[in-house]
């Protein structure tokens, strides 16, 4: 049986489509759009003096911003964003991310996940970020006993990745058809509950865990549309309003049918919600934001 085959065989989560969006709070908006805009790619296709949203070539927004009442950076003990991570649809795509990193003289941290490789980079308000892209699936490590999809760090060959890409021709370029958000990896107080939340009551595959300090979740067989940690959030609180950090995740779901199981599946097990026109929104339970859309209803 091939790795795609044994994972899809060990797959229950048909939950989440994709990552509609993301909303982040940040100080100053044309500040956060000299790194999402210039840097990353993204076109902006809505601006006011505390609000953008951007997109990538021929898509919706899948990010926005918003400073209101923002005063400070973001606290990095807080539960809340560990990093909001765009993924771009081929390894040249990232190499011109890489390209225009370098030109603006911006530190990063990589690391080779077996199924992906990424760029890690904090914004101009201390949002984590990872800038990737996926590894075929095909060339994924078969799973494991207790893994569904293993993963690692190991270290990137970033000559490689620049040679890949269109070198200076990079900077200046929007990020192209087919950019999105691959996952969002959260900072959380304690594993447990968020294990039980995100896996028995959302609903999600568990497709691996770094003992009692990280999971990662999915639908799909995807290696992770969620990401949890403790390491720098354990037994911390939600980060304040006034503070950069994340506003909401959304997610998209296939259809209304799917979205009225879930609801009924969070009704069974106590949460409070909010159900309106094709939208779910609920709290986690470390007051993260999450909201959860038909297909059908648009972004």
């Amino acid at each position: 049986m091939s790795s795609v085959a044994e994972r899809s065989s060990r797959v229950t989560s048909t939950l989440i489509d994709h990552i509609a969006r993301v909303d982040l709070r940040v100080r100053d908006v044309e500040k956060a759009l000299t790194f999402y805009r210039d840097v990353v790619g993204l076109e902006v296709d809505g601006q006011s003096a505390d609000h953008a949203s951007l997109s990538p070539a021929q898509g919706s927004a899948i990010l926005t911003l918003d400073s209101t009442g923002v005063t400070a950076p973001a606290d990095p003990r807080a539960t809340g964003l560990f990093h909001t991570a765009i993924r771009f649809p081929t390894r040249a795509s990232l190499g011109d991310v890489l390209a225009r990193l370098v030109a603006a003289r911006l530190e990063i941290g990589a690391g080779d996940h077996l199924v992906s490789e990424a760029l890690y980079i904090d914004d101009p308000d201390g949002n984590g970020v990872e800038l990737y892209w996926d590894r075929p699936e095909s060339e994924w490590p078969s799973p494991t006993d207790d893994m569904l999809v293993p993963m690692a760090t190991l270290p990137v060959d970033l000559d490689g990745l620049l040679d890949d890409g269109t070198g200076e021709q990079a900077v200046g370029r929007q990020a192209p058809q087919g950019t999105d958000i691959g996952h969002v990896h959260l900072q959380v107080s304690d594993l447990g509950p968020t294990t039980r939340f995100y896996r028995d009551e959302i609903g999600l595959d568990l497709t691996g865990s770094l003992g009692a300090d990280a999971g990662f979740f999915s639908s799909n067989g995807y290696h992770h549309h969620i990401g949890a940690n403790r390491w720098r959030s354990r037994g911390g609180k939600p980060s304040r309003n006034d503070r950069a950090g994340l506003a909401r995740v959304v997610f998209a779901v296939a259809d209304d049918a799917v979205l009225d199981g879930l609801g009924r599946r969070l009704k069974d097990a106590g949460r409070e919600m909010t159900e309106t026109n094709g939208r779910l929104a609920i709290h986690d339970p470390d007051g993260i934001e999450l909201e959860f859309v038909s297909s059908g209803s648009g972004r």
